[in-house]
């Protein structure tokens, strides 16, 4: 959801983002001098000869020297930066089997929604919740279905929704990010921002908790309009996004021994409500899961074991 508190009106767009992220952010001249202070180009004719030069994106990393700033850029791209707030996201993804020694092969596809919930513990400490509830569809015919077949064993086997609610939760702080029932080691965030054109983009890797190594790694790429981004009034960023999940075989797929892995990838976007979601995702979520189509707030009257 966006929420804007007010209209700013930055003098130019190296100083629109330096105002944002702090000084200690930097960026290249290339970036944010003297092309900034020119009027935006108009898109070209294509050039009628390779004599023609070809216009070069602009491409620069963007560095905090804050890791509280960093943080809350990072907050507002990904979720919602306040003191108690929640975020819907909606996407598609597609499974692979991934058996060692052999060709990746599509399994399966899924159409799902993420809805989670952040609350301010104060001193920039966020806790965040989240569920989801994806349904599978045939890989040919896109339609929901409940039967799928293994491309390494050739056995049909059935196929549930994923409906994910026990994730511990997390505590994020400018020193990473811990599931809320871990040892109290904090995992370093990786966080990489970019400015693309007319884009900030973000780049972000979670892998497995620290204290139980499994396969398990997702990293994803997110992007915002610049102007957005440079608006402090948006507290909730509309962002796209796109990215890849690894983790284990899961037991319906009876793999037994044989090794391997699954591999999804994804794309979507933020929402502001259920009511954006497509209808034929809506009506089932509605008749089968109504209760996973608003946040469960309830998850945070679970005490933290550890003191912030």
């Amino acid at each position: 959801m966006v929420h804007r508190t007010g209209p700013s009106h930055p003098t130019s767009r190296r100083d629109a983002l330096l105002s944002l992220v702090g000084a200690g952010a930097t960026a290249s001249a290339a970036a944010f001098g003297q092309a900034a202070a020119t009027p935006r180009p108009q898109p070209l004719e294509p050039p009628a000869t390779p004599e023609h030069g070809v216009a070069r994106v602009r491409s620069e990393f963007l560095f905090f020297k804050d890791p509280v700033a960093k943080l809350h850029a990072h907050l507002r791209i990904e979720r919602d930066l306040g003191e108690q707030t929640d975020t819907l996201t909606w996407y598609h993804f597609m499974v692979f089997m991934v058996p060692v020694t052999n060709a990746p092969v599509p399994l399966v596809r899924y159409e799902g929604i993420e809805y989670s919930y952040l609350r301010h513990l104060g001193k920039d400490n966020f806790r965040i919740h989240a569920h989801n509830l994806s349904y599978p569809r045939d890989l040919l015919t896109g339609k929901f279905t409940d039967r799928v077949r293994n491309p390494v064993t050739g056995e049909t086997v059935p196929i549930a929704p994923t409906v994910l609610t026990t994730d511990p939760g997390t505590v994020h702080n400018a020193r990473g990010f811990r599931n809320t029932n871990s040892d109290g080691r904090y995992q370093d965030r990786y966080a990489m921002f970019r400015l693309e054109g007319d884009l900030i983009k973000l780049d972000s890797v979670r892998g497995a908790p620290i204290e139980k190594p499994v396969t398990h790694q997702e990293n994803s790429c997110q992007w915002v309009p610049f102007d957005e981004f440079t608006n402090p009034a948006i507290s909730a960023l509309p962002c796209h996004f796109a990215g890849c999940y690894l983790y284990p075989y899961v037991p319906s797929l009876n793999m037994g021994n044989r090794p391997g892995h699954l591999m999804a990838m994804w794309d979507g976007r933020k929402i502001n409500s259920v009511e954006e979601l497509p209808d034929e995702y809506l009506d089932r979520a509605r008749r089968e899961y109504p209760e996973l189509l608003k946040p469960r707030w309830s998850e945070f009257d679970r005490p933290l074991p550890f003191a912030l």
